[in-house]
């Protein structure tokens, strides 16, 4: 078989359409002559390419791309996007305050508030976080606002979570060291970081009233003396730490009881000067794993007991937790070491 010339019918309907051929398919069009030639080696294919008519203008073979670029930009000029742009939440922090030698302390969530938000808003998100307490921080001024709620109510005063935002902004925020002060609803409280890694905490003093043991209703079981602590807090005395590890507790009665906050406490413990436990179940916590508010009650049980206005203090709780209090005239001062488990955005 030859080349093909201007008589090739191929060539004519070429000629006739110029680049692309609608009706033929476009391997037909690119196709190659093949011949078969013989020699001394026998048979053997023999490719020839096949004429080109020089009135014909060759398209790039790229040329599809360009209509496809073409295409996409009039899609997304269609959309009528002007700019994309992504908004990041409120920053949080996880925090393990009051942790010690084999204690774990108690997780709060100290979330960083870049614009109010509406007491249903914050409720929601410490229900979706689901740690004992999470704490609400904002700055005011030269103060800091501060918050806490549980995972069902917002209470009026919580301790670790205190000790946790006054490390999130020593730690994670570096904020100058110093004297801290927030605005909570028990009034302002204030914070600074102590020797040795210890950061203080300055919590209201309660003020012990004897109550008859029937005030428990037979909430819990082994109880020798009952304190009325503050307006919504009862102190439990029991004998000695393994009565306190093996406390029989009616979570169901105690509920019935009017306080928010019971602490149960005993003198001695592994290497402190007394233990806690504390039950919270009007809180909608079975049982707290870290309570830097009862040393408002336990530190003047203490000092009446020992004449010392300083003790350390192990809270025998699953998790465990250490705390030392030094008392004074209208508060106590509550310290102890805290460590940030995680950080992220809340995206809300």
């Amino acid at each position: 078989m030859g080349e093909a010339g201007e008589g090739d019918p191929r060539q004519s309907e070429r000629d006739d359409i110029g680049v692309l051929v609608m009706g033929a398919p476009k391997e037909f069009l690119d196709e190659e002559e093949v011949g078969v030639q013989v020699g001394d080696g026998g048979e053997h294919v023999v490719f020839a390419p096949p004429a080109v008519h020089s009135s014909v203008n060759v398209v790039c073979s790229n040329a599809h791309l360009a209509r496809l670029r073409r295409k996409v930009a009039a899609m997304w000029q269609s959309l009528k996007v002007s700019s994309v742009g992504s908004t990041f939440g409120h920053r949080l922090w996880w925090v393990d305050s009051f942790t010690g030698p084999s204690a774990r302390g108690n997780p709060a969530v100290v979330v960083l508030l870049e614009r109010p938000m509406l007491d249903h808003e914050l409720q929601q998100i410490a229900f979706e976080l689901g740690v004992s307490e999470t704490a609400f921080v904002r700055r005011v001024g030269e103060q800091w606002s501060l918050r806490w709620f549980t995972p069902t109510v917002e209470v009026d005063l919580c301790g670790h979570a205190t000790l946790a935002t006054l490390h999130v902004l020593l730690s994670e925020l570096g904020v100058p060291s110093g004297e801290f002060y927030f605005q909570t609803r028990s009034g302002v409280l204030s914070g600074r970081p102590l020797r040795d890694g210890l950061l203080g905490i300055d919590l209201p003093r309660s003020y012990l009233e004897p109550l008859d043991e029937s005030f428990l209703q037979g909430s819990i079981v082994g109880v020798r003396e009952v304190y009325q602590a503050g307006p919504r807090g009862i102190l439990c005395v029991v004998d000695d730490y393994d009565e306190l590890c093996g406390l029989q507790v009616d979570l169901m009665t105690l509920f019935l009881v009017p306080a928010t906050i019971v602490t149960v406490v005993c003198e001695g413990g592994p290497r402190v000067d007394a233990a806690i436990r504390v039950f919270a179940p009007r809180l909608g916590l079975a049982e707290d794993p870290v309570t830097g508010s009862a040393m408002c009650a336990v530190s003047p049980w203490w000092m009446e007991r020992t004449g010392s206005p300083t003790m350390s203090v192990h809270q025998a709780s699953a998790r465990g937790g250490v705390m030392y209090a030094r008392l004074f005239e209208r508060n106590v001062e509550v310290a102890g070491h805290a460590r940030t488990f995680f950080g992220g955005d809340l995206r809300a």
